[in-house]
Order: C-alpha cells, then sequence, then structure tokens
C-alpha cells in the first residue's frame, strides 16, 4: 500500500511538472506574441482625420487604402460637373425669365406709355421656333411660368449638388478617421487549447486527481 501511495504521489509530481513547463512554454508564446503585436504601426484617427480635413484623400492615403482615392476624386468630379450644369441653365432660365417679363411688360403696356422694347431676348435661345411677336398673352403667361419653373427648379438642384459636395467632403473625414480606427484592432484567428493536471477536494471523497481544460481565444 505504501508503494502504490509513492507511486501514486510521484505521478502527482511529475503531471504537476509537466504543467508546469507547459505554463512557462505558454507565457513564452504570450511573451512572443505580444512582442509581434507591438511592431505592428498603430495609426492615429485624428491624425488621419486631420489629413483629410486638409486635401481630401489624404487620410486614405495615411491608412493605406490607396483604392478608395480615385472612388472619392470621381465622386469629387460628378458633383462639380453636376454644380456647373445646374448653374449654367439656373443662368439660362434666369435671364430668359427676366427678358420675357420685361418684353410682355412692353408688349402689353398701355397706351401712351414711354416704355422701351427691351434688346435683350435670351428667350428665344430657349425657345428657337416660337415666335413671341405674334404669340397671345396667355402663351406668354405660359412661357414666363415655364422660365419660372425652370429657373427654381435647377437653381434648387444646383443647392443640393452644393450640400452634397460637403457631405462627400464630410464623408472622406469620417472614413478616414474609422479606418485608422478599426485598423488598430488585431484580428488573431488562432485558437489555443491547453489541458493540464489538476486536484480538486471533495468532503465525500477527499483529493482527486483530474484535468483540466483552457481555451484561449
Amino acid at each position: 500500500m505504501n508503494n502504490l501511495r509513492l507511486v501514486i504521489f510521484l505521478g502527482l509530481i511529475s503531471l504537476i511538472l509537466l504543467g508546469g513547463s507547459k505554463n512557462a512554454l505558454s507565457q513564452r508564446i504570450v511573451a512572443d506574441t505580444v512582442s509581434v503585436e507591438s511592431n505592428v504601426k498603430v495609426r492615429s484617427a485624428h491624425k488621419a482625420s486631420m489629413y483629410s480635413l486638409m486635401f481630401p484623400g489624404l487620410g486614405q492615403a495615411y491608412n493605406k487604402k490607396y483604392w478608395k482615392i480615385p472612388i472619392l476624386y470621381l465622386g469629387i468630379a460628378l458633383d462639380v460637373y453636376a454644380i456647373n450644369w445646374n448653374t449654367k441653365n439656373y443662368k439660362k432660365y434666369k435671364s430668359a425669365y427676366q427678358d420675357l417679363s420685361l418684353y410682355t411688360d412692353w408688349k402689353y403696356r398701355p397706351e401712351g406709355s414711354t416704355l422701351e422694347e427691351p434688346t435683350s431676348k435670351s428667350y428665344e435661345d430657349l425657345f428657337k421656333t416660337v415666335d413671341f411677336e405674334t404669340t397671345s398673352q396667355s402663351d406668354d403667361t405660359y412661357y414666363e411660368t415655364v422660365f419660372q419653373n425652370g429657373k427654381d427648379s435647377y437653381k434648387h438642384d444646383r443647392d443640393l449638388t452644393y450640400i452634397i459636395l460637403v457631405g462627400v467632403y464630410v464623408l472622406n473625414i469620417v472614413d478616414a478617421a474609422v479606418d485608422a480606427h478599426f485598423s488598430n484592432f488585431n484580428v488573431n484567428d488562432d485558437l489555443t487549447i491547453r489541458v493540464e493536471p489538476a486536484v480538486s477536494y471533495s468532503a465525500f471523497s477527499g483529493n482527486s486527481l483530474g484535468l483540466r481544460c483552457q481555451i484561449t481565444f
């Protein structure tokens, strides 16, 4: 019986020593992992946002997301084109509306009025097939409404494209900051399972030998 107890005791000592060596190995692995992580370049979200604030796309370059820069500038270029197009048409319809209003005031002037015929007739450029000298008053009112609605519509679209341009600029800053923030997370797919001996105590059976399983992820 004494020999059996000695064998069990030596076995426990061996398992504990093996477990200790595994713990030491695990600590070395963890230490090595921490050392590798410290070499990873940490990007500053504040710095990335400031770069994009100073110059759009610079924050994306700082985050090494170069593929986003052409998309950003394509969006800016399309928005600038829309601003110019809407501004040009807004000016056309605005001038046409103002010129037609002055022309109808002269055309339907009261008897004995000293109004002179306006020389600017930009409305004829928009409706080249219409002879405004022979149109009726209801027709002139219709064309004035068309020009006014066109002027208001293009002005609305121009203002909207300005808002979109500001939104693209702000989105460029937010995107750079978020990219820099999430680039600092270390996503590790490694899964470690460690099995080591353990001694537990019970009031009924006393000390008992067992195994403990630890999962690290």
